[in-house]
C-alpha cells in the first residue's frame, strides 16, 4: 500500500511532553512506592481506549469535500502492543508498498478497536530489530488518516495509524489468535472500523465470481458478501503481507474456504491481508 506521510515533529515543550511519556511508558526512577503494583504491559495507555468511533463520518459527502471535524494529529504512549504482521512484501515492486507494522493491545480477548497499523515505524535503540509476538511500547503521533493526494477516502472515512518509535518490553511466547469475526462486519465502515489492524478469521468464506486478479503487482479477490449497498465496499483478500499469487492457494471465481486468517487493513475499502499460505483453512 502506497503512503506518503511527515513524521511528527516535535517542538522544545512537544520534546519535554514526549519525554515525559516515555517515562511513563518504561520503569521511571524516583522514589518506589510503598506498595508497587506491577504491570508487565506497562503503565501507557491501551489503543482500545485511543481509538473509537469515526463521529465526524457525513453519509451526503461521497467527495469527503467538507470533512473539517476530522481529528487533528496528537501524541500518544502505549504499551504491552503485541506485533501480529510485519509488511515485508513489497508487492508493487517500487520500495514504497513495505514496512508497515500491526499491533494489538496483549490481550486473550481484545477489545473493539484494539488493532492499529503503524507506519513505517523507527527503533529505540536503532538498531533495535523485532520480530512477529513481539510485546513493545509505542511514542508517537496518532492520525486520522483520510486519504493520500490523489484521492480522499469517501464520506469523510479515515484509516487510524500510528507513526513514530517502538521500543521492546518482552517475547511473547504464546500463539497469537485471530478473533472470529462475521464478514458482514467488513460490511460497512462503521461495523469494520472496530478491526480494523486486528488479526481475525473469517469462517466458511468464499471468493466473488470474479476470483483473484493482478494489477500492478497487486493480487486481489472480492469476497462474496450477497447484497451490498455499494460495490466499492465489497471486503477483499489481499497481497500485502505475502506473495499470495505465487505462495498462496488457488484462488479462482467462487474458491470456498474453511476459514481465511488475515489482518484487517483499510484503504478505500476493507481487506483482509493474510500473513502467509498457513493463514488459509481449504
Amino acid at each position: 500500500m502506497r503512503r506518503i506521510l511527515v513524521a511528527p515533529h516535535f517542538s522544545t515543550g512537544g520534546l519535554l511532553l514526549a519525554a515525559l511519556f516515555l517515562g511513563a511508558c518504561t520503569a521511571g526512577g524516583g522514589d518506589e512506592p510503598s506498595k508497587p503494583t506491577a504491570d508487565e504491559l506497562g503503565s501507557c495507555g491501551r489503543l482500545a481506549k485511543t481509538i473509537g468511533p469515526a463521529t465526524w463520518l457525513d453519509p451526503n459527502d461521497a467527495l469527503s469535500a467538507k470533512c473539517s471535524m476530522i481529528p487533528a494529529d496528537r501524541t500518544v504512549c502505549l504499551s504491552g502492543l503485541t506485533i501480529v504482521a510485519i509488511d515485508t512484501f513489497d508487492e508493487t515492486g517500487d520500495g514504497k508498498s513495505s514496512g508497515n507494522y500491526y499491533v494489538e493491545d496483549t490481550s486473550s480477548d481484545p477489545l473493539p478497536y484494539s488493532g492499529m497499523t503503524i507506519f513505517r515505524p523507527s527503533f529505540s535503540p536503532p538498531d533495535l530489530r523485532l520480530a512477529q509476538g513481539d510485546v513493545v511500547d509505542f511514542l508517537g503521533s496518532a492520525t486520522e488518516f483520510n486519504g493520500p493526494s490523489t484521492f480522499k477516502f469517501a464520506y469523510c472515512r479515515t484509516l487510524p495509524e500510528l507513526s513514530g518509535a517502538l521500543t521492546f518490553r518482552f517475547d511473547n511466547n504464546l500463539p497469537l489468535t485471530p478473533k472470529v469475526v462475521s464478514i458482514d462486519d467488513l460490511k460497512t465502515y462503521e461495523t469494520g472500523r472496530p478491526h480494523l489492524g486486528t488479526l481475525i478469521k473469517l469462517v466458511n468464506v468464499q471468493l466473488d465470481a470474479t476470483g483473484a486478479k493482478s494489477s500492478g503487482g497487486r493480487y486481489t479477490s472480492g469476497l462474496e458478501v450477497g447484497s451490498i449497498k455499494n460495490v466499492a465496499d465489497v471486503p477483499q483478500v489481499t497481497n500485502e503481507l505475502f506473495d499470495m499469487q505465487n505462495l498462496g492457494p488457488p484462488m479462482p471465481a467462487s474458491a470456498a474456504f474453511k476459514s481465511i486468517t488475515g489482518v484487517v487493513t483499510y484503504f478505500g475499502g476493507f481487506h483482509v491481508a493474510p500473513r502467509s499460505a498457513a493463514d488459509f483453512e481449504l
